[in-house]
């Protein structure tokens, strides 16, 4: 008992979801949100001042670590998103250092339909630093093998790389 009121005292937060907000219906997120709130579940909601632009902020590092669940929403473009790859490396270690749980859902997108690590940026890879690019791409590796070994990521799409 004690151990799990000591697991339950270091997280801030219950959810943190990654997400592409323009792949998004407006009101899915915030309906999601003020539904979770209104069950007791403490979800990570950014300030209205918090910038969702492509940079990932300080203030998002740190509700992904301090988030006991993070949910990520895969959909058309969601690797288009170089913020969104930020976030999804930063969740996939703390999956694997903090004990963090991960779950993932497909928004308007088949999983048979793939998604390709380099969405609609891939002409302007050379622009990322490849290291980042390699962190970004073993993000979704990772992701892949933990929705069970379905190859949403693997394949042809990796051949851009």
């Amino acid at each position: 008992m004690a151990s799990q009121i000591q697991s339950a005292q270091k997280w801030k937060f219950d959810v943190f979801f990654n997400f592409r907000q323009q792949d998004l219906d407006k009101s899915f997120v915030a309906d999601l949100l003020k539904r979770l709130k209104d069950i007791g579940i403490n979800a990570f909601k950014p300030d209205g001042n918090s910038d969702w632009g492509e940079q990932i902020s300080t203030e998002i590092l740190e509700a992904i670590e301090e988030s006991r669940i993070a949910v990520t929403i895969f959909s058309k473009d969601y690797t288009s998103s170089p913020r969104c790859l930020e976030e999804l490396t930063k969740i996939m270690e703390c999956v694997d250092n903090k004990g963090q749980e991960f779950f993932f859902v497909f928004y308007k997108v088949e999983p048979s339909d793939g998604l390709s690590p380099l969405g609609t940026f891939e002409a302007d890879i050379n622009g990322f630093d490849l290291e980042k690019v390699q962190r970004w791409k073993d993000a979704l590796r990772i992701a892949d093998d933990m929705a069970g070994s379905r190859d949403y990521f693997a394949g042809a799409q990796f051949s851009h790389w």
